[in-house]
């Protein structure tokens, strides 16, 4: 029973490396910001076109990411917590399953919603 813990201890860092570098490759290679999600791009419009901060749907938006990201990271890994055993673990748990599904639905979405010319553009939809 302890050569298989310690077997986990191994393998778990081991995967959890090469998804994250597959992940990385994968945004590399196909996600591209549009002009509300890019700092850059979105400095450059405001220099050009006399915008204000105001006029970027990204900072309505992002209290209620904020909210929703907090219940993910803090709520649900906190919500374990009463396993005597397992509480830490469940809060380390949450955290790395929650940061691999953002990253993954990231790419999902833009593979399915808003795949343009080869490359996912991440934006913000306007709903009306």
């Amino acid at each position: 029973m302890s050569g298989h813990a310690t077997n986990l201890r191994l393998k778990l860092p081991a995967i959890c490396f090469l998804l994250q570098l597959f992940t990385i490759i994968l945004f590399a290679v196909f996600v591209r910001y549009d002009q509300e999600t890019s700092a850059r791009l979105w400095h450059e419009e405001l220099s050009h076109h006399n915008k204000s901060n105001r006029d970027n749907d990204f900072y309505f938006r992002y209290p209620s990411f904020q909210d929703v990201h907090t219940m993910i990271f803090i709520g649900f890994g906190f919500l374990m917590t009463f396993l005597k055993r397992y509480g830490f673990g469940s809060v380390a748990f949450n955290f790395l399953i929650a940061a691999f599904a953002i990253q993954w639905s990231t790419l999902i979405q833009g593979f399915f919603h808003s795949f343009h010319d080869g490359k996912i553009h991440i934006g913000i939809e306007s709903q009306g």
